[in-house]
């Protein structure tokens, strides 16, 4: 049960957040298209959320590298990076988590449909084949449509003011939809119940790229998270290339 432990970096209950689970696993039958990439920075309008949405949107269409920081449930942290090209279908990340009773950490290469995870601490890969994993499965699926849960956080996004030329502000709802996780944003492990409406402040460069999203969570017990996420490189080739001498996981895994 290796590989199911290396995608299960959280299983935790804290005041009003159930954190499970790691980035990237949602659903692999779900495919959507990058958006274009644009040259220049769009012109801001009037309005607002319409032109962070387009932000968001525009930095999620096109191959980037990210890095997430962040508090977490029960007094653990949670570091990560990684990098994603929606056009080519390359996916990478590693996450770990630190503090608290249950420390974990792992990696995962996603190309196509083939999926390879490691756990830390081991010298072998393990090969899954994407295709043939349960729609349901909460631990191996793979969502290419929102792999970081940036698109499910700009979904999220419930007010927004702009409070400088490179700088919005304002408010989102965390409870994601049907209690899928998206955040932190880059590791969506953390899927809040119940948690009202939360500050977030986002910041773009003067080409329109998102280079910051900073969130603060307020538990109904537990000290206030803030968790933050950098995004960087947009538009250039990023390398994921899969691991050689990768394992294949076992027949159980899989539908049958």
């Amino acid at each position: 049960m290796k590989l199911r432990r290396a995608l299960l970096t959280l299983t935790l209950t804290g005041g009003l957040l159930l954190a499970a689970g790691c980035g990237g696993t949602t659903d692999p039958t779900r495919v959507e298209g990058p958006a274009e990439a644009a040259t220049a920075a769009p012109s801001p309008t009037t309005d607002v959320r319409g032109d962070l949405v387009a932000a968001l949107h525009r930095s999620q269409g096109v191959a980037h590298r990210y890095a997430v920081r962040g508090g977490l449930p029960e007094g653990q942290n949670v570091s990560g990076t990684g990098a994603f090209d929606p056009e080519k279908r390359r996916f990478q990340s590693t996450v770990k988590v630190t503090g608290g009773k249950y420390p974990s950490a792992g990696s995962r290469v996603v190309i196509g449909t083939d999926s390879y995870v490691r756990p830390a601490g081991e010298k072998r890969w393990v090969h899954v084949d994407l295709k043939r994993v349960k729609r349901d499965d909460p631990f191996l699926r793979f969502d290419w449509a929102d792999p970081t849960g940036l698109k499910a956080f700009t979904s999220s996004i419930a007010s927004v003011d702009r409070t400088g030329p490179n700088t919005y502000t304002g408010r989102f709802d965390p409870d994601g939809e049907d209690t899928k996780p998206f955040l932190p944003v880059g590791a969506p492990s953390i899927v809040s119940i119940g948690t009202p409406m939360s500050p977030f402040t986002i910041i773009t460069d003067d080409q329109g790229w998102v280079t910051s999203i900073k969130v603060e969570l307020t538990p109904g017990n537990g000290p206030k998270l803030t968790m933050t996420t950098t995004m960087s490189g947009h538009g250039k080739p990023v390398k994921v290339s899969p691991p050689a001498d990768a394992g294949e996981a076992a027949d159980f895994y899989y539908d049958k």
